[in-house]
């Protein structure tokens, strides 16, 4: 296997520099070892989708002594292989925020959850569930955003329980 991953970072820039445009700066002497890992790298790229399918076009094709050419076609750096050579990510670190909802009867359930698992006496226990029970939505959330403050106010403590539970 020829993957050369100082290689790939300089054809990833060669081609971001012809962008929007086509590569075609290299020489295509197919049946040089260099000219395969040219082809073996750009192929590994295009895998990855850093490289676009569409002006990329690798044909495998049989030559007379039964050995084969990889032919390197027109290369072109996509938008995620522009935001890979970004060191902030592009845009894709922009566009791909995600967003964590939970209703608010889940968060009811957690605590009901933790409720039980505390060290409360049954009756406290079997009072502070009925009083989570009767909590309307807009409580449940408020209620969640004090926690949350909790954890931020204690943060060293918050520190600790992260790596006690992961580690």
């Amino acid at each position: 296997m020829v993957l050369d991953r100082d290689l790939q970072l300089e054809l990833l820039n060669k081609i971001a520099e012809c962008y929007p445009f086509v590569w075609m700066d290299y020489e295509r002497k197919p049946d040089t070892e260099e000219y395969f890992k040219i082809a073996t790298n750009l192929n590994y790229l295009k895998g990855h989708g850093l490289l676009s399918e569409d002006s990329t076009s690798i044909r495998h094709s049989m030559s007379g002594n039964g050995g084969g050419n990889l032919l390197i076609l027109k290369p072109k750096i996509t938008e995620k292989g522009l935001d890979f050579l970004k060191d902030d990510g592009g845009l894709s670190a922009i566009l791909g925020v995600v967003t964590v909802r939970f209703e608010a009867d889940t968060i009811r359930t957690i605590l009901q959850f933790k409720v039980d698992q505390s060290d409360l006496s049954p009756a406290d226990k079997q009072k502070l569930r009925g009083v989570l029970q009767e909590l309307p939505a807009e409580n449940i959330k408020h209620l969640s955003t004090k926690i949350v403050d909790m954890g931020w106010d204690n943060l060293g403590s918050l520190m600790n329980l992260i790596q006690n539970s992961l580690f």
